[in-house]
């Protein structure tokens, strides 16, 4: 009797942490949500914390239970738009055998996402975050790629590190200099080349890789309409 009295008053406990953890989830989603769409709407100069929160429908005090400024309310929506997109080319990735062509595959949607995704590059351009904000795989699933290709002998590498931050840095160099003009969409195919040769593929492996057609993502996110005057 004891035993079933002690389990039911863990499975009490359990439930009533999990409600509480999904209420804190959905109250920091809809600050986030807020944000973004005030943002799109007008601007991060034209919108205060206050506002966040009423369109939020909460209290402005909840907002720093979350957050300490508008900033990091900013850089969170990137996060959310970075976990969306990692999730779409995940089943993909997911039915890719060749470390090779993962890799590959994986450089052409990011490097097409950076440049066409234009909710990300609407709200980098609207919300006034300092620094340059680059849309890259993630590092360490990048890091993954390059030692399973190791591991199975596709790439040759002397230090993994080493070649997965050369390749981080690629990405965001190529990327930067599209969206300045000072290269041209061509760039993305020939960074993806060279990066697939520095990881030990012949030059026609490399070129056959990049010209395989990307195979289609769950759901697409990003065409946003901009609703800024």
């Amino acid at each position: 009797m004891l035993l079933l009295r002690f389990f039911f008053r863990t499975l009490a406990e359990a439930m009533q942490a999990n409600s509480y953890h999904s209420k804190r989830l959905r109250t920091r989603n809809a600050l986030v949500h807020a944000a973004r769409d005030l943002v799109f709407e007008q601007g991060h100069g034209k919108i205060s914390i206050r506002d966040i929160t009423i369109r939020a429908n909460v209290g402005t005090g909840t907002f720093y239970n979350y957050f300490q400024t508008k900033q990091e309310v900013f850089a969170a929506v990137l996060d959310q738009f970075r976990e969306t997109i990692t999730q779409e080319i995940e089943e993909v990735r997911r039915n890719l055998k060749d470390p090779a062509m993962t890799i590959a595959v994986t450089l052409k949607y990011y490097f097409r996402q950076a440049q066409d995704n234009e909710q990300w590059n609407n709200f980098v351009a609207f919300s006034g975050l300092p620094g340059k904000h680059v849309l890259h795989q993630d590092e360490q699933q990048c890091l993954t790629d390059i030692k399973h290709g190791a591991i199975a002998g596709r790439f040759k590498v002397d230090d993994i590190f080493f070649t997965q931050s050369l390749i981080i840095g690629m990405v965001k160099h190529t990327n930067l200099e599209i969206s300045k003009g000072a290269l041209g969409r061509s760039a993305m195919d020939d960074t993806i080349k060279h990066i697939l040769r520095m990881l030990g593929l012949p030059d026609l492996v490399a070129k056959a890789l990049v010209q395989s057609p990307l195979p289609p993502a769950r759901a697409e996110s990003g065409r946003a309409d901009s609703r800024l005057g």
